[in-house]
Formats: structure tokens, sequence, C-alpha cells
């Protein structure tokens, strides 16, 4: 591991050694018990001599200036931009994977941390963020959880400028590395919720809960949270998965909880598993009917430009508060605090 750059290496926040061969990574749920010399399921972290390190942080090969809405975050101070910043591994091996070129490199991610020279500290993230109008930072492209002790170091220096900090994230962290993201300054997230159970556990071989878990976890913390489900034909658009993942959310976060339903377009392994067209625009109109009769407020359909499904509307008055194209934003009837401006009606942070 000596031919790693030193920075890239950071000794892991949260781990345990369990004997002389092995320690236990506590990052995300999978809690990999690691073998010394050996990587854990998502190849980010190492076992050097009982001690679990990652080997990503300040490894950035994806760095961008994106509107807040790309994330999705529609209710989360809209309008905005946030330097984004990602590595690579997953902790989720999706067959769909949008992002798989980082998030599943052909290369094995130990030969990438030992090449890669660029490294990236979190002062000069702040800094291009400042440098680039930013309002807010964001860590995405692929599962930032990998990115966990980058992350609280970005954070902390994010708020001493007054900036946000936001996770897209498939939100399987452990509870602990939550608490310690909220207490670092975690402002807001996107948490996808891929399926039910089964599909969870099938293709992602995870458990659906400890999701659930983590969204009722961070918005008792006081997180903004909005949800997103990538609609795949034949795999999670049966009217039973959408009305009780609509269900969970009122039940667990709110009716006013934003809930994007994105299109899906054939990616990574799709076409293993007889995927080639995208999901059929009858099938999210039918899902966005599905979960506003359920009784959600906010309901997006993602992946379907220039429609009224991005569109805000004041589920108090009716009346159109932010209109949307793509990623920008056209008009905003809000006022200074985020309340509709024709009734008061809370909309966004």
């Amino acid at each position: 591991m000596d031919l790693i750059n030193q920075k890239f290496l950071r000794e892991a926040r949260f781990y345990e050694k369990i004997n002389e061969k092995f320690s236990q990574c506590l990052s995300c749920e999978r809690k990999c018990k690691i073998a010394k010399g050996k990587v854990g399921f998502c190849q980010t972290r190492i076992n050097i001599a009982g001690v679990i390190y990652t080997i990503v942080y300040g490894l950035i090969p994806a760095l961008s200036f994106n509107p807040i809405e790309k994330k999705p975050l529609f209710h989360y101070h809209p309008g905005s931009t946030a330097i984004t910043v990602g590595t690579y591994g997953c902790n989720f091996n999706c067959f769909w994977c949008q992002n798989h070129h980082i998030s599943h490199p052909k290369e094995n991610i130990v030969d990438l941390a030992r090449k890669a020279k660029d490294y990236l500290s979190p002062e000069k993230v702040i800094e291009l963020a400042i440098k680039n109008n930013c309002q807010g930072t964001s860590i995405s492209f692929n599962e930032p959880t990998l990115l966990f002790e980058y992350s609280l170091d970005v954070f902390k220096l994010a708020k001493k400028e007054g900036l946000y900090n936001t996770y897209v994230t498939n939100g399987y962290m452990t509870e602990e590395v939550l608490k310690e993201l909220v207490k670092s300054g975690l402002d807001a997230m996107n948490i996808d919720i891929k399926g039910d159970s089964f599909m969870v556990k099938r293709y992602c071989d995870s458990d659906i809960e400890n999701v659930w878990r983590n969204a009722k976890l961070a918005k008792n913390h006081g997180v903004h949270i909005e949800i997103t489900t990538l609609l795949i034909e034949d795999f999670n658009t049966d009217e039973k998965i959408i009305k009780s993942i609509s269900e969970r959310i009122i039940t667990d976060l709110g009716k006013e909880t934003p809930f994007h339903i994105t299109r899906f377009f054939p990616h990574y392994k799709s076409h293993e598993h007889g995927l080639i067209n995208p999901t059929p625009i009858k099938t999210l109109y039918k899902a966005y009917d599905i979960a506003k009769k359920i009784g959600l407020e906010f309901v997006y359909l993602g992946n379907l430009p220039n429609s009224k499904y991005e569109n805000t509307y004041c589920p108090k008055c009716s009346n159109l508060v932010i209109e949307r194209s793509g990623f920008e934003i056209n008009r905003v009837f809000l006022n200074s605090h985020g309340n509709c401006k024709f009734c008061g009606r809370n909309i966004s942070k």
C-alpha cells in the first residue's frame, strides 16, 4: 500500500478489529469483514495491519458545478448552485447504474488509487465553490458514503463559509455515520428508494428497511429529505410497489416530502436483463397518478423534460410557484422565506 499516494489514505472513522486476521468496516450496512491486505465490497476500504483505511480521500475523478435541481432537490434552495464531487466505487451493484464508469470502473480501484496523482483537498473544494459562486456542496455521482471522512471535512469548512451541504445517496450508511454527517453539517439528502424489499434484496443484495430507517432518522434530525425512484418497467412499476413507496413516504417522512419518479434509460448491464428500451412514458404518468392519489403533495417526473411534471404547484391554492425547464428555473413565485406568494404556504427551504 506504500505505492498509494499517502494523501488518499485516511484511517476510517468507524471500524473495529475482530481478530488478528479480520477487521470490520462500519461505514455502511454491509459491515464488511475485511482480511488484512484486502478490500471490502466497495473496493475503497482496505485492511492494513488491522486498521481500516479509505483509499479515496481526496481522490476525485468527478467534479462539476450543478444546479441543485439536478440532484434532484427541488425544495431546497431552488435556483442555487452546488459544487459536486464524487469518487470511485459503490456499496451497491445495480445493473442499471447511471454512473457505472466511476461507480464500477473496469480497473481495480486500488490500482486507480496507485496511479492517481491529483489530490483535491477539502480546502480546495471550498475555494472552488466560492470562486464559482456556489451556494453549497454536494457529494454525488457515486455513493457519497464512500467519501464519508472526506465529507466531514468538506462540510465543516463549508459551514464556516455559509455554504449548505447535500448528499445524493442510496441511504445505506450506518446510523453512526449518518449522525456524524448531520453533526458535521449535512443539510439535505436525496435518497434513492430503488423499489420494494424483494427488488432491493435481489438486485442490490441489501435491506431496504435500513434505507427507510436512515431517511426517517435524518428527517428527525432536521435534514431536508427528497426521495427518488428510478422507474424500471417490470421491475418496480407494479402499482403495489408505487403505492407502498408513496404510503411509506407519508408515514415516515410526511406528505410534503418531494417524490421524484424518474424515467429509466438502459445503462451498464441492463441488456443482460432484457432491458433495451426506456420506461414508457405512460408508465410514469400512471405512477404519478398513484402517488398523488395516495396523498403526496409534491410529485415530479424526472428525465421527462419540458413538461408540467417538472413544475411546483402550491398544494393549498394550486397556483404555479416554480416553473422549470430541465434543471433551469424560469419563474418563481415564492417569497424570501420559501412561501407561496399567493397564499403563504411554505414550499421550500
